[in-house]
């Protein structure tokens, strides 16, 4: 059982996407009855946007209805998206970082909201939510159709029992929220973070297969690089080789100097790693905060307008980590060249056997080729977009929102080019008789064995789609 209380982190979201039941504590639930209670109080005295006004350009037009019908109205007007269903995984991330979101007191919302919620993911009744509403100010459309789902005016998933209709005191303050591009950011930091893991491995491998130079991982050279996360990608590669060597290379290098494909690999993973772990900060900050505009201080008892739901830190940081994880390609192509070259290791072009003009492993490289630039086109910012809308009320969003679907393209096709540099440098270390030592890297040489020996031309379509999978199984390694 997880406890969504407000103190949830990333591995939590991801734990609850991935099926698990959750829990909200008694104490929270205690905790947002007694601020619905204060806001109630707050928004009859104080003029509250979007419970006595209208909302975006109507702002400043006074609710004249009752409160139920303008809650409804509210809800019904924004649950529109459009597009490819997204997965459940998503959904589940989505309304695991709403809960938790709402277990800060400062919404207002109806602590009924907080029960329904966690039976909607424990019954796994889930809403309905498609690819295009969000613009990473507010996941507007997913959110309120989650209200209408879980008020049974849309279907859920399974069986559900329904609420009653929603008074404005929840409506706006539930899809005040961007719980969607929060909890997708989590499950793609969850996977990116795997895959920096796995890397290290692969890129061991193809070290030892290169009889590559280890003075690129040595503590003065990791100084010398002045640069953040060097230091922690060194030190992953420094276990791998070094395990049962008592810190002696099993092999002399086969050159003074390696070609940047061996040789910077520290720097450039470690830029990269540094931009998730950035990015694993600020997603966790976000996912257990209070951002719903308007804001209750309850110290203060005060109504406070605000423009915190503007996700530029997360968009921002999912650019930069995006951008990171691009640059490291060209030095994955770069081993995958040299994997392929006979004047590196004294075997056939492209690793092949059987008759002259095999191909080997020609086309993988083609594959990894087309994945760099799928990497490629992923790292263009999202920041750099910009949108007025609502007749210009709101001039300006982040797209973190597109940012997070540009890093879900990029985990994809960084998997694919890894399992093409794993496929080269399993079949280069079986050709040359390498026998790695016991420890870490013999392991992970275990696991590779799921990967087919056959090296005679064939189709190796089967040989790619096990190596993605091996990949999550090296990254814990």
């Amino acid at each position: 059982m997880i406890e969504l209380g407000g103190s949830a982190g990333l591995a939590d979201v991801v734990a609850v996407a991935d099926g698990g039941r959750v829990n909200v504590p008694d104490a929270a639930v205690e905790a947002v009855r007694r601020a619905h209670e204060v806001t109630r109080r707050l928004s009859a005295d104080v003029p509250t946007y979007g419970r006595t006004t209208g909302v975006g350009a109507n702002k400043s037009a006074a609710v004249v209805d009752d409160d139920a019908a303008h809650g409804l109205r509210l809800l019904r007007s924004h649950a529109v998206d459009a597009g490819a269903e997204l997965p459940e995984r998503a959904v589940r991330a989505m309304l695991a970082v709403r809960l938790n979101q709402l277990c800060v007191p400062g919404s207002g919302v109806d602590p009924a909201v907080l029960g329904a919620l966690e039976g909607m993911l424990n019954g796994n009744a889930l809403p309905t939510v498609r690819a295009h509403a969000s613009i990473g100010t507010g996941d507007l459309g997913a959110l309120a159709g989650t209200a209408l789902t879980l008020m049974g005016e849309r279907p859920a998933t399974e069986p559900l029992e329904p609420m009653g209709p929603w008074s404005s005191d929840s409506a706006l303050p539930f899809i005040s929220s961007n719980a969607l591009t929060i909890g997708r950011t989590c499950l793609v930091v969850d996977t990116l973070s795997r895959l920096d893991r796995a890397a290290t491995a692969v890129y061991a491998f193809s070290f030892r297969g290169l009889d590559g130079n280890p003075s690129v991982l040595s503590p003065a050279a990791v100084r010398a690089s002045a640069a953040p996360g060097v230091d922690v990608v060194a030190e992953r590669v420094r276990r791998l080789l070094e395990a049962g060597t008592a810190g002696r290379s099993v092999e002399p290098p086969a050159r003074i100097q390696d070609a940047f494909g061996l040789r910077a690999f520290p720097i450039s993973q470690g830029a990269f790693t540094h931009a998730l772990g950035a990015l694993a900060e600020q997603a966790g900050r976000v996912l257990g905060v209070a951002q719903e505009n308007p804001l209750f201080d309850l110290a203060g008892e005060a109504v406070v307008h605000h423009g915190a739901f503007h996700q530029a830190a997360l968009g921002l940081a999912l650019d930069g980590c995006n951008l990171a994880l691009a640059q490291t390609g060209p030095l994955v192509m770069s081993r995958i060249g040299m994997i392929n070259e006979p004047a590196l290791t004294g075997l056939r072009p492209f690793l092949a056997t059987g008759q002259e003009g095999a191909s080997g492993l020609m086309m993988v490289e083609y594959v990894a080729a087309s994945a760099l630039g799928e990497l490629r086109a992923a790292a263009q910012p999202a920041s750099l977009g910009s949108v007025a809308l609502s007749r210009g009320t709101e001039e300006d969003a982040s797209f973190a929102s597109q940012a997070v679907v540009q890093a879900e393209r990029a985990a994809s096709a960084y998997r694919t080019l890894l399992a093409c540099e794993l496929v080269g440098a399993v079949r280069l270390l079986r050709q040359r008789g390498v026998v790695l030592p016991e420890g870490p890297l013999g392991d992970a040489f275990e696991l590779a064995a799921a990967l087919p020996a056959e090296d005679a031309d064939r189709d190796l379509r089967d040989d790619l789609e096990v190596a993605e999978k091996l990949l999550d199984a090296l990254a814990w390694v």
